[in-house]
């Protein structure tokens, strides 16, 4: 009997020791490559090769518990206006904490004189100032919007603007990614990728335009248009699930989930006289499915040649 004991608690060591090798903690701080070492608020952390992102806080800190297999692979470091930066996950288990330091991606240049007209900057894509309906998350949820280069502009994308509106979670900072796609060949919806960084956005007030500045990556603009994707992370990703009573058409009483993440607003084409569908979503890695009763609130700013 002692030693069915003994066995079995063996076991339950065994078990729990292989339990906790599933995870590794990396922890560090996201800072400016700089004397002062600046604190990197809400810097982007990817694991490359997967879908893990997570993100650092205000102060430039983070703690990630990652899947143990994960340690063959690199930590990817994001920030808007800073260059990324890629450091391998065994160098960071060496030491307890890392300092990660983010280079600016913004170079100050010598004075060069140039005789050449002034470029032109452009706004592409929805300008109302309020929308007509919104369009509530789903996780893994990817909200695309065409913008076509009918008049063969070349130049360079500077930003990318959405429409955000607070869903019934009423949580409207909630992080969400920003993407850019290409056309796929000979179709019409979203093809090969634009920015492999990972970009997360969060806005600040409800009912507005978000702006999200995207130079530094220098993408140029396509000769048969492009894609500005917001997609829905995971939801591991939300802190919260929020419920909320609703009222079927036959009296019934339901109750409806919604995902703590910001929601697009659309305008309906018919609203927009001469206006044609160009809005495209798709959940996870399914097929992409073209959006028909309205076109999301979306846009880019773009610098031409």
């Amino acid at each position: 009997m002692k030693r069915c004991l003994h066995i079995i608690c063996l076991c339950l060591l065994i078990s729990c020791t292989v339990v906790n090798a599933q995870n590794i903690t990396l922890k560090g701080k996201v800072v400016e490559d700089v004397p002062e070492a600046y604190p990197v608020p809400n810097a982007t952390l990817t694991i490359s090769n997967t879908k893990l992102i997570y993100s650092a806080n205000k102060n430039g800190e983070f703690t990630l518990s990652i899947p143990e297999k994960n340690k063959v692979d690199s930590l990817v470091i994001t920030s808007l206006g800073y260059k990324a930066k890629t450091i391998s996950i065994k160098e960071m288990l060496k030491t307890p904490f890392t300092t990660v330091k983010l280079k600016s991606a913004y170079l100050q240049l010598d004075d060069i004189v140039v005789n050449a007209k002034k470029a032109q900057k452009i706004y592409l894509g929805s300008e109302k100032k309020s929308s007509f309906g919104k369009y509530c998350p789903f996780p893994e949820l990817q909200h695309a919007f065409y913008i076509p280069n009918n008049n063969n502009t070349t130049g360079i994308i500077r930003s990318v603007r959405f429409f955000i509106r607070e869903c019934e979670n009423g949580v409207i900072d909630a992080p969400f990614r920003v993407r850019l796609y290409g056309k796929a060949d000979m179709r019409d919806f979203p093809g090969p990728e634009l920015i492999q960084d990972a970009i997360i956005a969060r806005a600040q007030k409800n009912n507005e335009w978000l702006s999200v500045d995207i130079s530094q990556y220098n993408v140029e603009v396509p000769y048969d248009g492009f894609f500005v994707v917001l997609e829905i992370l995971p939801l591991q990703y939300y802190s919260t699930d929020v419920t909320s009573t609703e009222t079927t058409y036959d009296g019934n009483k339901i109750t409806v989930m919604h995902y703590a993440a910001p929601a697009i607003g659309y305008e309906k084409l018919e609203d927009v006289p001469g206006a044609v569908s160009r809005s495209w979503r798709r959940y996870g890695i399914n097929k992409w499915e073209r959006v028909e009763q309205y076109n999301y609130m979306m846009g880019a700013n773009i610098t031409s040649d």
